[in-house]
């Protein structure tokens, strides 16, 4: 599928006050090690997050928590400036999506980790797994609020994947550089309070933190299959 859009951003769409009660609010929440789905279950999913998950800290390494929509862990005001974020970027981005609900959001902790190989990390992913939920329902849009000051931390950096048009014209012997589809989210997002929503399908990574702490929100929208 080849998108107009492949990413809205929207710099310091909430407000410093606003990040520190989201980070109040996570500190009432127990902290999980991250994990990273099997048998094609995704493990950042309200369902299948602790006990269908593994650890693979080669592909995945760093902490989270997570709210839960109906014990009214985020507040109220949150979780409707959230519900304007995706509608804007739906509406800038012409992603003419039917979204049924809002799964639990997940506060994620990327750190450096100077007593490990490299800092927290996830690599290449996708949000939206080939199966469908048991109610039907697939991902269809992703978001990431930025919890943490640019200043906070070095690497850490949301990257993407375009596909490129020279992939319509493949042959045998042509090679391509898969470097030419790779995009780095602008310095602009990573200011506190700015959000990122994409399509749950684009692959996506977080390059290892290597200094500090990096901590952001992420929110998942479902809706019906798109076939």
């Amino acid at each position: 599928m080849i998108l107009q859009n492949y990413l809205w951003t929207a710099q310091s769409f909430f407000t410093p006050e606003e990040v520190a009660r989201i980070h109040k609010a996570a500190d009432k929440l127990p902290l999980n090690t991250s994990m990273i789905g099997q048998e094609n279950q995704d493990a950042d999913s309200d369902t299948g997050a602790i006990d269908e998950g593994i650890v693979d800290e080669d592909i995945r390494q760093g902490g989270n928590k997570w709210f839960v929509n109906e014990e009214g862990h985020m507040p109220q005001d949150i979780v409707e400036k959230i519900r304007v974020a995706l509608k804007t970027a739906c509406d800038e981005c012409d992603w003419h999506h039917t979204i049924e609900y809002q799964e639990n959001p997940q506060y994620t902790i990327y750190d450096a980790q100077p007593e490990k190989k490299k800092g927290d990390f996830y690599t290449w992913h996708t949000d939206a797994g080939p199966l469908k939920y048991d109610n039907g329902m697939h991902r269809k849009l992703s978001m990431t609020i930025q919890l943490s000051d640019s200043d906070d931390y070095e690497g850490g950096h949301f990257q993407w994947l375009e596909p490129q048009r020279k992939f319509d014209r493949l042959t045998d012997d042509l090679k391509i550089d898969l470097t030419d589809s790779v995009r780095t989210i602008p310095h602009s997002a990573k200011q506190i309070g700015s959000v990122v929503v994409f399509p749950s399908f684009v692959y996506h990574q977080v390059t290892p933190v290597t200094k500090g702490t990096r901590k952001s929100l992420v929110v998942w929208f479902v809706g019906k299959p798109y076939v």
